[in-house]
């Protein structure tokens, strides 16, 4: 995985705009909260931005469908809560990353939009390019940890790289880019970099099972309540509308 490759989708569509929205905790208020894990918390402010933009990858009237939106509402909550173990292991076992590094990782980003492109989706999506740095570091971090907890400590054996190697001459026989693919594979520091991506793939549910365990996530149900829509109330509403 790139750092690339994860946003440019995000860029485009803002598809993945529920990524991330934590902050440091402030013990001057340590009940507001809508998640938090023991060093890090999403207040229901930052959590009412992140599902505004959430909302910009659904259609417009989504409220008008109160499952379908509390669904969206759950599932940004889900993806919120594994972003905040994430960052909070990260930062726990110090892993940053460095002014430059984002520079130059930004940098490379912007390769894919010339001109002035990149700033024009910022506009059109209404998202200032603070937000979209701040997003871009956390993305990093998270990376970068997932590189140096898991995917680097993956052992792979001989067996392993020649049993990959005959999957993947399995699966393109017949195919019409199986020359090329064949070509890319048989440079073995290739070969050791797909297969490392696909094994830590493979192993990233029970991973984060164990991270999670180790920085336990809670949620302010009662906060929550205040941004899911009554379903019951709802009907009452349109039912007398239409009476």
């Amino acid at each position: 995985m790139k750092v690339k490759q994860i946003f440019i989708c995000w860029a485009v569509i803002c598809a993945a705009f529920y990524l991330l929205g934590c902050t440091e905790p402030e013990p001057d208020n340590a009940l507001d909260f809508l998640i938090k894990t023991p060093s890090m918390r999403i207040t229901s402010g930052a959590f009412s931005e992140e599902l505004d933009l959430k909302r910009v990858a659904y259609p417009y009237n989504i409220n008008e469908n109160p499952a379908e939106y509390n669904k969206m509402v759950i599932h940004l909550v889900t993806m919120l809560s594994e972003e905040l173990v994430l960052l909070s292991a990260a930062a726990d076992k110090g892993v940053s990353v460095t002014d430059q590094e984002i520079q130059s990782a930004e940098d490379e980003f912007k390769l894919d939009y010339p001109e002035d492109s990149f700033d024009q989706i910022l506009l059109k999506n209404a998202i200032s390019y603070s937000f979209w740095k701040k997003r871009f570091k956390k993305n990093m971090i998270m990376e970068k940890f997932i590189d140096q907890d898991l995917k680097k400590k993956i052992e792979l054996t001989s067996r392993d790289i020649v049993a990959f190697y005959q999957k993947n001459l399995a699966d393109t026989q017949g195919a019409d880019k199986t020359a090329v693919v064949l070509k890319k594979i048989e440079d073995e520091r290739e070969l050791v970099s797909r297969l490392r991506t696909q094994k830590t793939q493979d192993q990233y549910s029970e991973w984060i099972q164990a991270l999670e365990k180790e920085y336990p996530v809670e949620i302010n149900k009662e906060k929550l309540k205040t941004f899911l829509i009554d379903i019951e109330k709802s009907k009452e509403r349109e039912n007398e509308k239409e009476n």
